[in-house]
């Protein structure tokens, strides 16, 4: 690749595909400078589509193409619900393990994605019926939280006899773990917790109580008295506090753009002012996501959402329509563009349709699509892409 000062360029990977390193002017998507275009030729090679069904995935041709789902309320839909993944080493060399991408499927289980190949691990008796969301890591270890929305959620009136709450995942047994349990937070059957955040010491949790006649919202915090990977059901070793709305609002709540890390304001920065949006930023191999908001117009309905991972050598931010910024040295390979951001498009969704999350295992880039209507979801998937071929190879 060419070093000449001052170069953005840009690759548009489109179904067409047509790369494009720092994209596009129009008001809908991010806007940066457009110094040099490089068209590349069209070779499917670059990427590969993937849908979910009931037993994990499919290779498919296209997103609208992919087996046809019955849209759902989105907590009750077969979709990725999140993306979360380990960090790398600092010192990556070409022989080590490439870091791997935790997908949190809703109703069917866990999809683990790396350089390596795809895998899909389930578990009914956790996943059936329950909305998975809110993974995060503790020592290297996925954890994530269960639920079932008393809104669109069918069977939500049904008592249920063991009632998970925090759930962690083994690596190397493939196995799932109940840590917490509604019991241990001493919560009846009434109450679902609809949030939580983990700020690397403390949990916070958000606990909706729902009758006929009314909804009420409570707080909770707990700092676990041992390890927390070593908590059981049998063993509540947590001391739990009341909290409050402001509490919980005051880890939880969006922050401004400036006050993001300074990597990712870097990575960003190109942006227009008059762009409004806001990156969920979650750091690999770390706790909670933190919203930064980059807007000058409170409550703005033009309000985009951008995925952003922070990693050791490099960070990243998606778009829900397919722009992507990457900043630093993926793994085992050189800087990027001599330490300037890179922005690429990913191949462009059909309308109704939207990019939501993603991770990078090595060169393999893999970011979750689905169909979207409202609150509802249909087909869902995820795109599996080659960075060595459109950032190293070619250049």
């Amino acid at each position: 690749m060419k070093s000449t000062a001052k170069i953005l360029y840009k690759i548009f990977l489109a179904a067409g595909i047509f790369f494009t390193l720092n994209s596009c002017s129009k008001k809908t998507e991010p806007a940066i400078s457009e110094e040099i275009q490089i068209q590349v030729e069209k070779k499917s090679s670059f990427y590969k589509w993937f849908a979910l069904t009931k037993d994990g995935w499919t290779e498919t041709e296209s997103p609208q193409r992919s087996p046809v789902a019955l849209k759902k309320p989105w907590t009750e839909a077969l979709r990725i619900s999140c993306m979360a993944q380990t960090e790398s080493a600092p010192l990556e060399t070409a022989d080590s393990d490439a870091p791997k991408i935790y997908a949190l499927t809703n109703r069917l289980g866990l999809l683990l994605l790396s350089k390596n190949g795809i895998k899909v691990f389930k578990d009914p008796s956790f996943f059936e019926g329950r909305t998975a969301d809110n993974a995060v890591f503790m020592n290297g270890t996925l954890i994530f939280s269960l639920y079932r929305n008393s809104y669109f959620n069918e069977s939500i009136s049904n008592p249920e006899p063991f009632r998970p709450f925090l759930i962690q995942f083994s690596d190397g047994s493939g196995v799932f773990f109940p840590i917490l349990t509604y019991e241990n937070l001493s919560l009846d059957e009434n109450s679902q917790v609809n949030d939580f955040f983990w700020n690397g010491k403390e949990w916070f949790c958000s606990i909706k109580k729902f009758s006929e006649a009314k909804t009420d919202f409570s707080y909770i915090k707990f700092r676990p008295e041992t390890a927390l990977l070593s908590i059981s059901p049998e063993k509540n070793l947590i001391a739990i506090e009341k909290s409050s709305e402001n509490d919980f609002r005051a880890q939880r709540s969006p922050r401004k753009f400036n006050a993001a890390p300074e990597r990712i304001q870097n990575l960003l920065k190109s942006i227009p002012d008059g762009f409004d949006f806001y990156a969920q930023c979650r750091t690999a191999g770390g706790a909670s996501p933190v919203d930064y908001v980059h807007s000058k117009r409170l409550g703005s309905a033009n309000m985009h959402r951008a995925a952003a991972i922070l990693s050791q050598t490099w960070c990243g931010a998606l778009f829900e329509d397919g722009t992507l910024y990457l900043n630093g040295a993926l793994y085992g390979k050189k800087i990027l563009n001599n330490s300037r951001t890179v922005a690429l498009r990913l191949p462009k969704l059909p309308q109704g349709y939207k990019y939501s999350d993603f991770g990078i295992s090595g060169t393999e880039l893999f970011a979750a699509w689905e169909e979207t209507d409202f609150y509802k979801t249909g087909r869902a998937g995820f795109i599996e892409v080659d960075l060595e071929k459109i950032l190293y190879d070619l250049y």
